[in-house]
């Protein structure tokens, strides 16, 4: 699969950038739970969150003390930036000895530095496939992932979907590419690095050890395997010293409101259900309504199978895993979220298809492009507040915490995302989508 390029990259990333992570969402389970770890991890050399766990409902209970119910990779990754933090109050006049999340700045660095710099990854990730498979339709698609779906919306948050998805993705990407067995390593340890954000990674993990014995045999599927076990040390490591076991995953344990129905089937997840279905697809704000432009991407993934068929049905089954395990969720929208936020990890791979929608039916998919831009960067500015697309209030915005209006900030994020629109759609101005012959990386 070759990565292209395309005229104003960074430009579009910096615009991409500016109009997404400047909101400032309420604080959330998420934050609570997530950061509990860390701050313990900090500031006591220890994994349980006894001193916070009356802070957060997401949370698990073992062995007499209370942890995170949480993947564990985001806590780890924010533990350098809060690191940072302690060192900038002791700098400076004003030492805080609140918990991190109730600090807006501090909590805002955060989020922007571990689950901004993931969406951004991404969103350049997405750009770049897009060109290498179809001339001038790596703006337009970087544009429509990072503003007209929910990924805009979990970019500035602590959430782990993104961090999911980029990795899961990025193993992908590796796995068109590698020539030799050793190649495939790189593939297992982004793969099985994925599993430490978020759990449902494995499911996707075993697809790709699947992808790598069709495309490369026996030898590549071990190299991948073998490339996941750095990965389940650090999740084994984590879980023996917290739980007494590599094996025993914190969702084991989790203790609040939700645990009967988590309980039940595979921690919660079992067959799609007719709500389940409406609510991933429609509901509040599903992938439809917020994103409709994913009917075009989804019809582009025919094309991409015709010209990568191993490829295709790999990304194909990934989404369907995801999908299917949302829809199968007792809770399929994840409580505060922008949508079904479970199912943010099969975008990436819906978005293969949508270079290949806009060199086919180039009129209809920018209009569902520039229509979920509409409703996506709505849904951005409301979703924590209503977590529905309805309006009840200006949001903050980091705008607001210079002490500008949160009416203002808003309207400057708005404004901010019409521009890198005109932008694309001035660069597409008179020019044609171009789909690229199929070249040694493709």
């Amino acid at each position: 699969m070759r990565l292209q390029a395309y005229p104003r990259e960074w430009l579009v990333l910096l615009l991409v950038a500016l109009t997404t992570l400047p909101i400032v969402t309420v604080v959330g389970a998420q934050d609570t739970s997530r950061l509990a770890l860390t701050e313990s991890i900090v500031l006591r050399g220890k994994t349980d969150i006894d001193p916070y766990w009356k802070l957060t409902i997401d949370r698990a209970f073992a062995n007499g003390h209370w942890y995170s119910d949480k993947a564990p990779a985001v806590s780890l990754l924010a533990v350098p930036v809060v690191e940072g933090i302690r060192v900038a109050d002791a700098i400076f006049p004003h030492p805080h000895s609140s918990p991190v999340w109730t600090r807006a700045w501090s909590l805002w660095t955060i989020r922007a530095l571990v689950g901004g710099i993931a969406f951004l990854g991404l969103t350049l990730l997405v750009g770049r496939t897009a060109e290498g498979f179809v001339a001038r339709a790596g703006a337009p698609a970087a544009v429509t992932f990072g503003l007209g779906t929910m990924a805009g919306s979990l970019g500035p948050t602590v959430f782990g979907h993104l961090q999911d998805a980029l990795a899961l993705f990025g193993a992908f990407i590796l796995g068109t590419r590698a020539r030799r067995p050793r190649d495939w390593l790189w593939v297992g340890l982004a793969a099985g690095t994925g599993v430490l954000f978020e759990y449902p990674a494995g499911l996707a993990a075993l697809v790709l050890v699947a992808y790598a014995a069709a495309r490369s045999g026996r030898w590549a599927a071990l190299a991948t395997v073998a490339g996941g076990v750095p990965a389940a040390l650090v999740l084994g490591a984590y879980d023996w010293l917290s739980f007494g076991a590599p094996w025993r995953l914190s969702y084991r344990y989790t203790s609040n409101v939700f645990t009967p129905d988590q309980k039940q089937n595979l921690f919660g997840v079992g067959f799609p259900t007719g709500h389940g279905i409406w609510t991933l697809l429609l509901d509040g704000h599903g992938l439809l309504l917020v994103s409709p432009v994913i009917l075009a991407a989804s019809a582009g993934l025919v094309p991409y199978w015709r010209r990568s068929r191993l490829e295709a049905v790999t990304a194909a089954a990934i989404v369907a895993i995801f999908l299917f395990s949302t829809a199968g969720y007792f809770l399929p929208n994840g409580g505060l979220s922008p949508g079904p936020r479970f199912a943010a990890a099969a975008l990436p791979f819906l978005f293969l298809g949508l270079p290949f929608a806009l060199a086919r039916w180039p009129l209809p998919t920018l209009l569902l492009s520039a229509l979920s831009v509409g409703v996506g960067l709505f849904d951005e500015l409301t979703w924590s507040v209503a977590n529905r697309l309805d309006f009840e209030t200006w949001p903050e915005t980091v705008w607001s915490l210079t002490g500008v209006s949160r009416r203002l900030g808003s309207i400057a994020f708005l404004a901010t995302g019409a521009v890198t629109v005109l932008l694309v759609a001035a660069a597409l101005v008179g020019r044609r989508f171009e789909e690229r012959p199929r070249g040694v990386l493709q």
